[in-house]
């Protein structure tokens, strides 16, 4: 199953900044969203016919990694013929992304007047994959296009990253 072959490309994609932890004090508060939880969910909040028009199909939806909730991570991924679609929403900033030492090549991305740009992972040496991370007043969301297993590489994923992106933008958190 090419989701195997996209576990670790995914779970690199995942590691943005150092982990941390504070002491908190005061009273918990009842919220919609698990605190350090991004409210965007990429699964629930993307229409299938919108997912369907990037060229994946709705019913390979994944949700997570395998099934298993990363912590400070709303994941879903689709399947198509061609690349491997996933969209990452996260409470990490777009100077998290850009800090990030796994990540380079950034360029920046006309999405509507909204901050983004796209970039790759330096382990991608086949360059088989490429993000575009966009802003968010939480964070940030990130669509990720991959080439996964053996399949030809027959467009640049960075070109069909940024396109599927300017696609889903009007779905995404301001």
């Amino acid at each position: 199953m090419r989701w195997v072959a996209a576990v670790g490309l995914i779970s690199a994609g995942l590691v943005l900044a150092g982990c941390g932890s504070e002491a908190v004090s005061g009273d918990a508060e009842t919220e919609g969203v698990a605190a350090g939880e991004p409210a965007f969910s990429p699964c629930d909040d993307i229409p299938d016919d919108v997912v369907r028009s990037l060229g994946v199909d709705p019913t390979t939806k994944e949700r997570d990694i395998m099934g298993v909730k990363q912590p400070g991570w709303n994941i879903c991924g689709w399947m198509g013929a061609g690349p491997s679609l996933s969209v990452f929403a996260t409470n990490h900033s777009l100077d998290d992304v850009r800090a990030n030492q796994k990540n380079t090549e950034f360029t920046p991305v006309d999405l509507e007047g909204r901050s983004g740009f796209s970039y790759r992972e330096i382990a991608d040496t086949d360059r088989r994959s490429c993000d575009v991370a966009v802003g968010t007043s939480g964070g940030a969301v990130l669509i990720s296009v991959s080439y996964l297993g053996v399949d030809a590489v027959v467009e640049d994923p960075c070109v069909i990253a940024t396109r599927a992106t300017r696609g889903l933008v009007g779905y995404l958190p301001a």
